[in-house]
């Protein structure tokens, strides 16, 4: 498999302000890192001038930088996990060094009372964490729902409900049903009827100390009125990922893969019919039909999580509208995008963007939710990609369909230098994402190039720092 299959590059859907930053500012001769205009007139953002740093003679590698950890971690936050509810509002997860690395749910609204510098109001109550430590790396804590925020709790691993509304959060795996840290949860979508919550749960025993080789990784369901009940969808592999429901409810796709492999060597992508809606009254109760060994695999390693079929990696399933299943896959030596349709019970997955280039984003899976393609209102497809020359991002749009005739933009059409994470807003139809350049620090930017008449650059609406540094630094 090629090194950079296996190797993680800067992924835009997971930003980090103190990595693009700190290379930047090594790698860039003239840097100057641009705010929002909102932003930049804040009199409170942090400046670094070229004073600071007189010409001086110093051994290999120990010269002092201008830019220091205190000056990046104190005028900035770090954005991911973007996201848009069913009336088109935005969100996102912002992780503030001020506040010891506290992540925080943030909803776009410029204006309201209390808004921060970027235009958002926290979603989340002021005394939570949004984290989650399955599989210890986390990612997937929150998911936005009609009734509002669900989120996982970095101290209790427990799921809490932050209503739209406003008020009180509410737990929806309360102290009752199991003491605190016997489970963690991740990754979650929600059930179209709107009932439960099908996420991975991780058992870490009732004193949750179990030792890492005892620990259970399994696919269930949530109820979400608040008395903790859970039916088991899928169990008896190491790992699981990326549990996503088909539009009707009555297909579950998931990942999995077994030690020692890790999720860029060896995994495998199975599917399940589900009958009725993932309750405790019907599918799941049965432990021959959690079974994953009795689960259709549609693409990957082999039944026993081997990689004696060409040492292949799937990630990021997903249902298009229609009911086709997408998902990431290296059997090409590459991460190219796969389609397999809903007849024949996904069996004949077709490679639908044959490329010597990558679309799984810049990370290799081992966190949840990551994300290299979404999908239109209108059943079409996005995908993002990294040109080699250019080093900038790409978009392609495709039909749904198994050879689609796909078209591209990027910075031309206005597009950032590097973006990802791409969501639709369900309100206008224009596209929101994360992005940035070496020039500016990373941030939410809204393009509308692909709507009727639309065009024009990408807007920043949200920055990830205030900082601003000297151009001669």
């Amino acid at each position: 498999k090629r090194t950079s299959a296996t190797s993680p590059k800067p992924d835009p859907g997971h930003s980090s302000t103190h990595c693009m930053l700190t290379l930047a500012a090594v790698m860039a001769p003239s840097l100057r890192l641009g705010t929002p205009a909102r932003a930049a007139s804040n009199q409170g953002a942090a400046r670094m001038s070229s004073s600071a740093a007189a010409s001086t003679s110093a051994p290999y590698g120990s010269w002092p930088s201008a830019v220091t950890a205190k000056f990046i971690t104190t005028s900035g936050v770090r954005i991911g996990g973007l996201g848009c509810d069913d009336s088109g509002s935005v969100y996102w997860l912002e992780g503030r060094p001020q506040e010891g690395g506290r992540q925080v749910v943030v909803k776009y609204a410029p204006g309201a009372e209390g808004a921060s510098e970027r235009g958002a109001v926290d979603a989340t109550p002021k005394d939570a964490n949004v984290r989650t430590r399955v599989h210890e790396y986390g990612g997937g804590a929150h998911l936005l729902t009609p009734k509002g925020v669900v989120y996982s709790d970095f101290k209790s691993q427990r799921l809490f409900l932050a209503p739209a509304g406003g008020g009180d959060a509410v737990c929806l795996t309360p102290e009752s049903a199991w003491p605190d840290g016997q489970y963690r949860f991740a990754d979650a979508r929600l059930t179209p009827d709107g009932r439960h919550l099908v996420c991975v749960r991780e058992d870490h025993s009732p004193t949750a100390d179990a030792k890492p080789s005892a620990v259970l990784n399994e696919v269930v369901s949530v109820a979400l009125d608040g008395s903790g009940a859970m039916t088991v969808l899928a169990t008896g592999a190491d790992f699981y990922a990326a549990p996503r429901l088909s539009p009707d409810g009555r297909t579950l796709a998931y990942i999995t893969w077994e030690h020692p492999s890790m999720p860029w060597d060896a995994t495998t992508l199975r599917v399940r019919p589900l009958g009725p809606l993932a309750t405790a009254e019907g599918a799941g109760e049965d432990e021959t039909a959690a079974s994953t060994a009795g689960h259709a695999r549609v693409a990957g390693a082999d039944a026993e999580g081997c990689m004696s079929d060409g040492d292949i990696s799937v990630q990021q399933p997903a249902f298009s509208p229609s009911g086709a299943l997408y998902f990431i896959s290296d059997e090409s030596g590459f991460w190219n995008l796969y389609r397999a349709p809903p007849d024949g019970g996904y069996a004949s997955a077709v490679n639908v963007l044959p490329r010597p280039t990558d679309f799984g984003g810049g990370s290799p899976g081992w966190q949840f939710g990551q994300q290299g393609f979404a999908f239109l209102q209108d059943g079409r497809v996005v995908a993002t990609y990294v040109d080699r020359g250019s080093g900038q991002s790409r978009l392609v749009l495709l039909d749904d369909v198994a050879a689609p005739t796909p078209s591209e933009f990027g910075s031309e059409e206005g597009l950032p230098f590097f973006f990802g994470s791409l969501v639709e807003s369900s309100d206008d139809g224009a596209l929101y994402m994360l992005g940035g350049s070496p020039q500016r620090a990373s941030g939410v930017y809204r393009w509308s190039g692909l709507l009727p008449g639309g065009g024009g650059a990408a807007e920043m609406i949200a920055c990830s720092s205030s900082s601003e540094i000297d151009e001669s630094l």
